[in-house]
């Protein structure tokens, strides 16, 4: 009896349907944050209108490069980008996402020990810069070292950290909805737009480990017993 294994790397629906989700929220963040970049005070939330304006620069910055990160980050989880003809273009984009992380990430760090909500919310959003910044600096060392699965893997925590911003304009307006004040809302929200996100994408990629390994193990183990007949049949070891 002939035995087969084949192991996958084309997307299922689900997954489709998730990617497809996450891109039209990442593309309704960036529309709605590009509000941000006509300086009008009045688009600020009051809490925070005095202090956006005196760090007007550093908060331009982490906008433009956080924006750039939030749309790029779907694409390069595609399949068909990461090979052929499109490598140069992920390369490109991969380039550009890391970019966005860099300034985004320093200039974030700097605007978290502004946050609303005092030091709890200002140390979630500090934790959450350092966090992106490292990642980021992770998957580049792995690219960099042509070590593909531990620069996806590190790709992919980096990605739900840039989802936060994604997370955050999700929970507000559902906290807001249950009536919760906007101050508390925004201390839980500092640590909830970001937390789960990477949680869930470290079981994924340690799931994927489990799975690879159990893969490469049945693979051995059946060329182990493939080479065992061969030898078999040809009568090796045969006085």
């Amino acid at each position: 009896m002939k035995t087969e294994i084949i192991q996958s790397r084309k997307p299922g629906l689900w997954k489709k349907i998730g990617w497809a989700v996450m891109l039209l929220l990442a593309a309704l963040t960036v529309l709605i944050t590009s509000r941000y970049l006509t300086l009008d005070p009045d688009v600020y939330f009051p809490e925070q209108k005095a202090v956006y304006m005196a760090h007007i620069t550093f908060l331009m910055v982490h906008i433009v490069a956080s924006m750039l990160a939030i749309i790029i980050g779907p694409f390069q989880f595609l399949p068909g980008i990461r090979k052929g003809r499109w490598l140069k273009l992920h390369r490109l984009l991969g380039r550009t996402y890391m970019l966005g992380i860099l300034f985004g990430g320093l200039s974030g760090l700097y605007m978290a020990q502004l946050a609303h909500g005092g030091p709890i919310a200002r140390l979630g959003f500090t934790l959450l810069a350092v966090l992106w910044l490292f990642s980021g600096f992770r998957a580049y060392k792995h690219i960099r070292n042509k070590e593909i699965e531990r620069h996806r893997e590190w790709m992919t925590r980096n990605y739900a950290l840039t989802f936060a911003a994604v997370m955050l304009r999700v929970w507000n307006p559902i906290f807001g909805m249950m009536g919760i004040d906007f101050t508390t809302g925004y201390i839980v929200v500092a640590w909830l737009a970001w937390m789960p996100n990477l949680a869930l994408v470290e079981f994924a990629i340690r799931r994927n480990r489990s799975r690879q390994r159990n893969f490469n193990a049945m693979s051995a183990s059946i060329r182990k017993h493939k080479t065992a007949e061969l030898e078999q049949t040809l009568g090796v070891g045969e006085g």
